[in-house]
């Protein structure tokens, strides 16, 4: 049985000239009924629940795409690839249950992987300097071990005060400093 949608397809698909005869007349149709086309958007996204959101997730999807590709020079199967090669964990702390934001250098606007907004952050605020974030390394280590060998500490964690320390000598390298004790480090 003959289809003239199925000989149309194939048409289209094949012919360069007939392509661009449709092509144009559909734009001429486009520019003459502009407004139609417009009010008849308009109708559908209010009254049509479904619509509205295939049309949100289109268009959060496209401006995505566009970020992307304008502010870090790749695209959506680059990210993915990342993704991929990273097992969807931020490049830092590991962790994969949170959302990554692409991680570049402002300088050379180079991509160096996906981080989670925590680390991207971090490193940000460091202004991208390995030298500030070894000196933030090194001050909370010496913090560290100043209250682990404060006495007072000591005598806290071997009494089994301070929450969620076990006793004994091994529990003063797992000690909190002062004012996240209890919180997990």
């Amino acid at each position: 049985m003959f289809s003239h949608r199925a000989w149309h397809k194939k048409r289209f698909a094949e012919n360069a000239e007939y392509r661009e005869k449709v092509r144009a007349a559909q734009r001429r149709y486009r520019a003459k009924h502009k407004e139609k086309i417009r009010e008849r958007r308009r109708l559908r996204l209010q009254c049509d629940p479904d619509f509205r959101e295939r049309e949100r997730a289109r268009d959060r999807e496209w401006k995505r795409q566009k970020r992307y590709k304008q502010v870090y020079g790749i695209s959506l199967a680059d990210y993915d690839a990342m993704l991929q090669r990273q097992d969807g964990a931020c490049a830092i702390c590991k962790k994969s249950n949170e959302a990554l934001c692409v991680d570049h250098c402002h300088g050379c606007n180079e991509v160096r992987g996906l981080l989670c907004a925590k680390c991207n952050s971090a490193l940000g605020f460091c202004n991208d300097s390995p030298e500030h974030l070894l000196a933030a390394a090194a001050y909370l280590l010496a913090a560290r071990k100043a209250q682990a060998s404060s006495t007072t500490s000591v005598a806290l964690v071997e009494a089994g005060l301070l929450p969620g320390s076990a006793t004994g000598a091994g529990a003063i390298a797992d000690a909190c400093h002062c004012r996240c004790a209890g919180k997990a480090v």
